[in-house]
């Protein structure tokens, strides 16, 4: 098995999957378009949307190669001879690509989660020069975990206890396979993306802006949370600089790295004293009268939504069911391990508290444009 650099081959192609999405798009213009002599090659199901991607980035015609193919198809879907090039000059995977719906059934999130990283470990096994397989995952394959989650696999104690949902699973076992299959990996996992910048502006809204929608409009009486819950959240620039400088950096073989704000995790409650206090600077807003979620611990709120699944108003039902699939995290406080990242990097996450209120006003002020559908189902 290859054990050497992928600087040992400055000549060979980086492939990466996942080059439409969020992170995966800011990656590849940050590569493309900073001077670095690199080749790269990016994996699509959608021509048309990589090219509008690439012009709104600003990368130039022919800076990046895209090549055809799906990650949930054996051989990824790639045809013979794009096959042939990749084999023989492919030194680096970036492996983005992640179906990251909190409410899709096992199976569905492992297609593309689990076995999509099966099948690009697999080609990878057959191409010689690779030296580097970089996976961005989650650091919520800590699953129901509570207390200091370090930088190390132990997936052992996570599945004693589960997860919260069918994304963190199948991460944490495309995790396993990735440590299983070689020793050239390293793990880059991002907590939640909350906003661009520390500007606080959203480009793509999430689970995160849907449930504070909810929230603003006075639509989710209760929400799990407990003394000592914390909201760990990351700006997209942070997480998707600290991929383009890690992912294929020599030295750091076999390292997980956490992409989080770690001790800079904002406060539940701080977090809703904030967007209140954001909120009652709308006239119309303080004129409803509109109260905040009451916290509860996950006991209480499995109990509340039981209930409400058996007894309640069909909108109360829409409205616990989105909730349901990634709010209980915010009760089984823990925080994440970033010594390693903040070492290699050199600086920190920005602290969750520095932008939250900016973000918040964002929103506010773009008329949540982006998340209004789900508050709309609700209601």
């Amino acid at each position: 098995m290859c054990t050497h650099s992928y600087a040992d081959h400055g000549d060979g192609v980086v492939l990466v999957t996942g080059a439409t999405g969020l992170l995966g798009a800011d990656v590849v213009r940050r590569w493309a378009t900073g001077g670095a002599a690199r080749r790269l090659a990016v994996l699509v199901r959608d021509r048309a949307r990589w090219q509008l991607a690439a012009h709104r980035l600003g990368i130039a015609h022919g800076a990046v190669i895209a090549v055809d193919g799906d990650v949930t198809a054996e051989g990824l879907g790639l045809s013979r001879d794009v096959r042939r090039w990749l084999a023989r000059d492919t030194t680096a995977v970036v492996h983005l690509a992640a179906d990251t719906t909190f409410s899709r059934p096992l199976d569905e999130a492992r297609r593309v989660n689990r076995d999509g990283t099966a099948h690009l470990l697999a080609l990878a096994a057959e191409w010689p020069r690779v030296a580097r397989v970089a996976f961005v995952s989650t650091a919520f394959v800590a699953g129901r975990r509570t207390g200091f989650v370090p930088e190390s696999p132990d997936g052992a104690a996570t599945d004693a206890i589960g997860w919260v949902n069918a994304y963190e699973r199948s991460k944490a076992e495309a995790e396993s396979l990735v440590r299983a299959v070689r020793n050239d990996w390293v793990i880059l996992r991002s907590s939640t993306v909350a906003c661009d910048d520390p500007s606080g502006a959203v480009t793509q809204r999430n689970a995160v802006h849907q449930a504070l929608r909810l929230f603003h409009d006075g639509l989710a009486a209760l929400i799990p949370g407990v003394a000592g819950s914390v909201l760990d959240a990351v700006p997209t620039d942070y997480v998707s600089d600290a991929i383009a400088r890690l992912a294929l950096r020599g030295g750091i073989d076999g390292a997980t790295v956490h992409l989080c704000a770690g001790a800079g995790a904002m406060p539940l409650t701080e977090l809703l004293a904030e967007c209140r206090a954001c909120w009652m600077r709308d006239p119309a807003w303080r004129r409803r009268g509109i109260e905040l979620p009451s916290l509860a611990d996950l006991d209480t709120w499995e109990l509340f939504v039981q209930a409400v699944e058996e007894t309640g108003h069909p909108r109360l039902r829409r409205v616990t069911r989105a909730l349901t699939h990634f709010l209980p995290q915010l009760a089984l406080p823990k925080r994440f391990d970033t010594q390693r990242a903040d070492a290699l990097l050199g600086v920190p996450s920005p602290r969750v508290s520095d932008y939250w209120g900016r973000m918040i006003d964002h929103l506010q002020r773009t008329g949540w444009r982006g998340v209004a559908a789900l508050a709309e189902e609700a209601a």
